[in-house]
């Protein structure tokens, strides 16, 4: 496809309301619907942002699926679980989404991954990695009860990319596999990158066995040449499968999945469109699991998506022609003010290690992973291992700084508490999209850290407000004891203004608005911009203070700020969930009534920042009017 061929030329998708309309396409007209469907994901995503290079690489396997299996929304169905999610935009465009489809993570729009209360094709909501297998062998031991296997029972497909396949889930359910006689396909989507590079031994074996393509295009062809022959053909297919099977036992050439009892089939050209349905018909004939490994090009059919892959990962809107964004970033984020500080620090300590989890660019390591290699540890979407491994390097006494996502740090709580607290040692956790997060949704939103790690005994908590705070907590953090965490929001970092505080001491920052003040008002972190200026707008009589240190919360100073101003309330603000969080410890504190702006109903949906503000009742309008409602 070349690049100015994306305009409006869409004849068979308005066609297409459910699967059972693409069953109804001529085989001849699917090269025509595939470029229509990476017509309107490229021209929709150059304005709304998205998974663009992932989601161009699974056109034709998904235009397979859905011709192969029969996905309705009525009971005894066959069903397609999508790991992440982030492959999902084809399914989503044959599955009566084409219509909305330009509304993709707008506000009100269509999520960008999969989601159950979004259409009753998408059998899981989803946005975190690893889930699908478990997922997917519930569905169908469940139909197994139902309706028992065969041919004519349902068959359940986890689509999985090679990136997922660093979790640790992928394997426990991999491991419980065997032997279980179930209609379920696992459908290993290797494209040779997940977010970041993909690293480790897996990596390098899914390299070696693609190697093997030619080897399965002759067996397809042969076995295509044995069952054309009248009353012998199947015979002759059956015997070559059973010498087959002795060859590679004998030759100790199964490959890793065979080895855990699990049929494989592979790899194959997932770009293919007739080699897919081959290959999904073959995989039906098999009795029990099969994992089908299939190859795909990142970006296929959009030139600089697939010469940069990694950019186009997850794309902010882009400009057709060249691929670049349209807006370069403007201000300085907290991520590249943390990135610059680690760099610079690392210099001076060759103690201090970085480690994530396959999100090197996105959480600011590429320029710490190109100047100490030695000390840079990219363990794929393997965040439990990750945290492990940060206790491991600072039993040793190295220090290590863990740095993921909020969203994805959900997931090492108890590595946290046992490898690390447990061995009271020190590692510091940097905590990357913490509050509210635009775009991707409920899957994604960072409001859960700060409750989830509170129970922590003797961790410390920071939580930055401005560039100085960060680089200062920072310092603190690598130079202290412990487990100590920083969390800061995805944005541009906000300074502050003309606001004056009355005191500053490393630990909280206190500001007086009005000249009598009746609230005592505490917030912390990027909010506490918000709450500064609607306090000064709106001529609010408060006392604020934005604490800098969370935890352990200065509760003995709260108290005697309390008491040395006139107040008769108190309110907490904050960018988390409102259970658990800072705003019910300060309330168990405070001599006065408090009260708690936080997020009730952490089920957030995707949109702009402004608008989730809003839906969470943080916007500066909606705190004006409670504040108003308190005085």
């Amino acid at each position: 496809m070349k690049q100015d061929q994306f305009l409006p030329n869409i004849r068979f998708l308005p066609k297409i309301n459910s699967p059972a309309d693409l069953k109804a396409v001529p085989d001849r007209d699917i090269p025509a619907l595939a470029d229509e469907i990476r017509q309107e994901i490229i021209g929709t995503l150059s304005e709304n942002g998205g998974h663009l290079a992932s989601n161009l690489g699974m056109v034709e396997a998904t235009l397979a699926l859905h011709r192969t299996f029969s996905c309705t929304a009525e009971e005894r169905t066959d069903t397609i679980v999508f790991d992440v999610g982030h492959q999902c935009y084809t399914h989503k465009l044959l599955t009566g989404r084409y219509d909305r489809f330009r509304t993709i993570r707008q506000n009100n729009g269509l999520s960008g991954f999969t989601n159950r209360s979004e259409s009753p094709y998408d059998a899981m909501t989803c946005g975190h990695s690893g889930s699908s297998i478990s997922a997917a062998m519930g569905i169908a031991e469940a139909n197994r009860l139902n309706y028992g296997v065969g041919k004519d029972a349902p068959w359940t497909v986890a689509v999985v990319g090679d990136g997922s396949f660093t979790n640790g889930m992928i394997y426990e359910a991999l491991n419980s596999l065997a032997g279980h006689p179930l209609n379920l396909i696992i459908l290993l989507n290797d494209n040779e990158m997940s977010i970041s590079r993909n690293v480790g031994g897996l990596s390098k074996y899914l390299a070696y066995i693609r190697t093997s393509e030619s080897y399965f295009t002759f067996k397809l062809i042969l076995k295509r040449l044995f069952s054309a022959l009248p009353l012998v053909g199947n015979g002759f297919v059956r015997a070559a499968r059973a010498v087959r099977d002795f060859l590679k036992r004998v030759t100790n050439s199964e490959t890793f999945f065979e080895n855990l009892g699990l049929e494989y089939i592979g790899p194959a050209d997932g770009n293919d469109y007739r080699r897919m349905l081959h290959v999904l018909e073959e995989a039906k004939s098999k009795p029990g699991p099969v994992i089908v490994h299939i190859k795909t090009k990142k970006g296929m059919g959009y030139p600089p998506a697939m010469e940069h892959p990694e950019r186009f990962h997850s794309a902010a809107p882009f400009d057709l022609a060249t691929g670049q964004p349209k807006k370069s970033s403007s201000g300085t984020t907290f991520t590249s003010v943390f990135s610059e500080n680690l760099c610079s620090l690392a210099g001076q300590d060759s103690r201090i290690c970085a480690i994530t989890a396959a999100m090197t660019e996105g959480c600011g390591l590429a320029e710490f992973s190109r100047r100490f290699p030695d000390r840079f540890f990219d363990v794929g979407i393997a965040e439990e291992h990750a945290a492990a491994l940060a206790g491991g390097l600072a039993i040793a006494g190295m220090t290590p700084v863990l740095v993921l996502y909020s969203t994805f740090a959900q997931r090492v709580f108890d590595q946290l508490w046992h490898d690390i607290r447990l061995q009271n040692v020190h590692t510091v956790l940097v905590l990357s999209h913490c509050g509210l997060v635009p775009g991707d949704g409920v899957t994604h939103q960072g409001l859960y850290d700060v409750s989830l790690f509170r129970s922590i005994p003797e961790i410390t908590v920071y939580s930055p407000a401005a560039a100085d705070d960060l680089r200062r907590d920072f310092d603190r953090a690598l130079s202290g004891d412990g487990l100590c965490v920083i969390r800061y929001p995805k944005d541009t970092v906000q300074e502050w203004g003309n606001v004056r505080f009355t005191e500053e001491n490393g630990i909280y920052k206190r500001a007086s608005f009005g000249a009598s003040p009746k609230i005592l008002v505490v917030t912390y972190g990027r909010i506490s911009h918000d709450v500064a200026a609607v306090l000064a707008d709106e001529n609010i009589p408060a006392e604020l203070v934005v604490l800098d240190r969370i935890l352990p919360l200065p509760a003995d100073e709260l108290k005697k700020i309390a008491d040395s101003v006139p107040c008769t309330a108190a309110v907490v603000v904050e960018e988390g969930v409102t259970s658990g969080g800072i705003g019910e410890a300060a309330a168990a504190i405070l001599p006065v009534k408090t009260h708690i702006f936080a997020v009730d109903n952490p089920l957030i949906p995707h949109g702009s920042l402004d608008h989730i503000k809003k839906i969470a009742g943080l916007d500066r309008e909606s705190l004006a009017a409670r504040f108003r409602a308190i005085l």
